[in-house]
């Protein structure tokens, strides 16, 4: 069974803007995932090596994907892996304001090279929208099992038919991830390689959103 979290740490604050991240580190460890995808994360000297502390916290392999330039460092996606991660690429997204990206890496489990993408798309839905556009494009040429993890910023997205919503597949698409606003903002999506065996939220107060988790196996 592979366990992928996905998470906006929301520059490791709460909603009160509060420094949150040693317990982002305590949750995600509790969580037990064998990778995580990351958004709204900094690797600069003014907010912190963020993503650095993660990994190091964890001991995981780790992606940065820098999306905009932030002080003497950058802001934008990461990946965390137990597993060696390969073939890390940044790819800019379409978008009219703030950079968006995405970011791919393979790993090997299981027998299989498995390919992790994270992104975080616009508020604007004029970019947004060229986003998801550009993802789909990008996932009709892609072969082999794939997760797609992030911050969507959009209700009912959808991939169908190449990817499935995880939430979706498990009967849980009414849980928020936003619980403030009482939106879901954040998913995983899996290609028809995966069997999706269970997804959740924790309901934890560390940022704005909530991670969520999915545990499936290969088929």
């Amino acid at each position: 069974m592979l366990r992928a979290v996905s998470y906006n740490i929301h520059s490791g604050r709460d909603l009160w803007w509060r420094k949150r991240l040693v317990q982002m580190a305590d949750t995600l460890s509790y969580l037990q995932p064998d990778i995580v995808g990351l958004q709204e994360v900094h690797q600069n000297s003014k907010y912190g090596y963020q993503a650095s502390f993660l990994a190091e916290q964890l001991q995981y392999h780790l992606a940065f994907a820098p999306s905009i330039p932030h002080g003497d460092g950058h802001y934008g996606n990461a990946l965390l892996s137990k597993y060696p991660l390969e073939n890390i690429q940044t790819v800019a997204l379409p978008a009219k304001r703030e950079q968006r990206t995405l970011l791919q890496a393979a790993f090997q489990w299981s027998g299989k090279t498995i390919t992790a993408w994270v992104t975080h798309c616009s508020l604007n839905q004029t970019s947004r929208t060229a986003q998801l556009q550009f993802l789909s494009e990008l996932l009709s040429r892609h072969q082999g099992p794939v997760l797609l993890m992030g911050d969507f910023n959009a209700a009912n997205v959808s991939f169908a038919p190449v990817l499935q919503d995880c939430a979706l597949v498990c009967g849980q698409e009414k849980k928020h991830t936003l619980p403030a606003f009482r939106r879901r903002l954040d998913y995983v999506f899996a290609s028809s390689h995966w069997d999706i065996q269970q997804y959740a939220v924790s309901n934890v107060t560390w940022s704005d959103h909530v991670p969520i988790i999915v545990d499936a196996r290969l088929k």
